[in-house]
């Protein structure tokens, strides 16, 4: 289940940065005036930015930590 999971937000990711690509390429075709180019294109940028922050937290963080060796060191204390 965990891997069906990872695989939809990979699958969401690539989705999103196309669709981005495609908004970016259509906004530097038409638009004119430099204030609204420069927003649309930082707009896109944060959503990338948070596209792969939420696709990289979900797709890497499975990582098991319970047994690192720093994790229960409140509960070694006498």
């Amino acid at each position: 289940m965990a891997n069906l999971i990872r695989a939809v937000f990979a699958l969401f990711w690539l989705i999103a940065t196309g669709f981005l690509g495609l908004l970016v390429f259509i906004v530097l075709q038409t638009e004119a005036d430099p204030r609204m180019l420069w927003a649309w294109l930082v707009m896109c940028a944060f959503t990338f930015v948070s596209a792969t922050f939420l696709a990289y937290t979900l797709i890497f963080g499975h990582h098991e930590r319970e047994n690192a060796p720093h994790h229960h060191t409140h509960l070694n204390k006498a």
